[in-house]
């Protein structure tokens, strides 16, 4: 393979706002400043990952922190997602988030900043104007969600756009169908974090088919995973993690595999 080929783009691609993003990005929830992590980022833009997703949270901030170090100033197609709100929904605690983010990440404006999680003691609305008002300052391009029902998509897209939703979803965890086929019907992209999850021990049934159906495809069992992702709906967008490079290019890889409707079929009805 090409070291400077795109293979992030045979997974597709989709619209978030004004950016034009290939369908399988990157979560760095376990990156830390180190070469290892470092070497990862710039290898995954170097393959055409143009979405890269994190959080104030994420390692205390050093995730963010290594994304602005190795990848600031960013490249003009490259779209850096952040989410703030997970230790509180309040106005002053969303801006405080938003602001050590922008500091950390080196940059001026978040492409596509997601609310964490919705604070039970502060009404959404508190949040979501918080937002949109940080939106209108400039701070922010793009709002999104995370781990929300569709009630509450539909409350907080009635105060301020919402591109995007990030919820829990893999082959084992699909308590957001009903998220996802709105989210889809909609035209908003969903994000299923953990997209891998299900396939370390903890779902005998789904891994033993998903690897009975890889080998049919010459594919590993995580990217038949990653390809079940894609084929569910045109507006999903995996963000798989890994701190290896051979992982990274593996996952990758798995944009290029096409699962026919019968094998797509058995493992939705798992």
């Amino acid at each position: 393979m090409n070291n400077n080929e795109n293979i992030a783009s045979q997974a597709g691609q989709l619209r978030i706002g004004e950016k034009t993003v290939n369908r399988l990005g990157l979560g760095t929830n376990r990156i830390t400043n180190t070469k290892e992590s470092q070497d990862l980022l710039i290898k995954a833009v170097s393959l055409g990952v143009n979405f890269i997703d994190t959080a104030n949270v994420y390692r205390n901030g050093e995730s963010e922190d290594t994304i602005g170090q190795t990848l600031s100033p960013y490249p003009a197609d490259l779209l850096i997602a952040t989410k703030g709100g997970m230790n509180g929904g309040s106005p002053a605690q969303l801006r405080a988030d938003l602001e050590g983010s922008l500091r950390r990440l080196k940059t001026d404006c978040i492409d596509l900043y997601q609310l964490h999680r919705i604070d039970p003691s502060v009404p959404l609305k508190h949040s979501l104007c918080a937002l949109k008002e940080l939106q209108e300052e400039g701070k922010i391009k793009h709002v999104g969600l995370s781990e929300v029902t569709v009630s509450q998509i539909e409350e907080a897209q009635s105060i301020v756009p919402v591109v995007s939703v990030q919820n829990e979803y893999n082959l084992v965890k699909r308590q957001y169908e009903d998220v996802l086929d709105y989210c889809s019907a909609q035209g908003i992209v969903f994000i299923p974090w953990f997209p891998l999850g299900g396939l370390r021990g903890d779902a005998e049934t789904v891994s033993k088919k998903a690897a009975q159906v890889s080998e049919k495809y010459k594919a590993s069992a995580q990217q038949i995973a990653l390809a079940w992702l894609l084929a569910r709906s045109p507006f999903i967008l995996p963000i798989p993690g890994t701190l290896s490079i051979e992982h990274l290019i593996s996952d990758l890889e798995s944009g290029s595999v096409r699962l026919n409707k019968e094998d797509y079929e058995q493992l939705a009805n798992i």
